[in-house]
């Protein structure tokens, strides 16, 4: 409770940051139990947690860090497939891969790299009939 200033002997006031890590912490583990967990360690009411939530300030800056931390994650998994094909080109030039061991590992990088770039991983159709009389 660094950032916590004391206003009267019950209450504190909470700073934008410790209200930027609490609307986190309630993002990434929406349980019952964290919610508790979050009242106890900055006592505050459930009330207070639920306003934090719908602060439109609040909103915002978790919509950047959840940006910022979804393009960290893309560049760090981009350089690891990088790394496992060329890991796996070296297997293969020495013959030290299997067919299905090759396949799914093919598999794997394609869809990871699909999500990676927003786009769908599996093929879905509707086919709707109409019948006009």
């Amino acid at each position: 409770m660094q950032g916590l200033a004391k206003t009267t002997k019950h209450n504190y006031k909470l700073s934008q940051e410790d209200k930027n890590i609490i609307t986190l912490e309630y993002y990434l583990n929406r349980k019952k139990e964290n919610i508790e967990d979050l009242c106890n360690r900055y006592n505050i009411s459930k009330q207070t947690i639920y306003n934090i939530i719908r602060d439109k300030k609040n909103q915002k800056q978790l919509n950047e860090y959840i940006n910022q931390t979804r393009n960290n994650f893309t560049k760090k998994t981009s350089i690891l497939i990088d790394k496992a094909i060329d890991r796996l080109n070296e297997k293969i030039e020495n013959e030290e891969v299997n067919a299905k061991d090759l396949v799914t590992t093919i598999g794997v990088l394609y869809d990871k790299n699909r999500l990676e770039n927003n786009q769908s991983t599996s093929n879905n159709s509707i086919n709707i009939n109409i019948k006009i009389e």
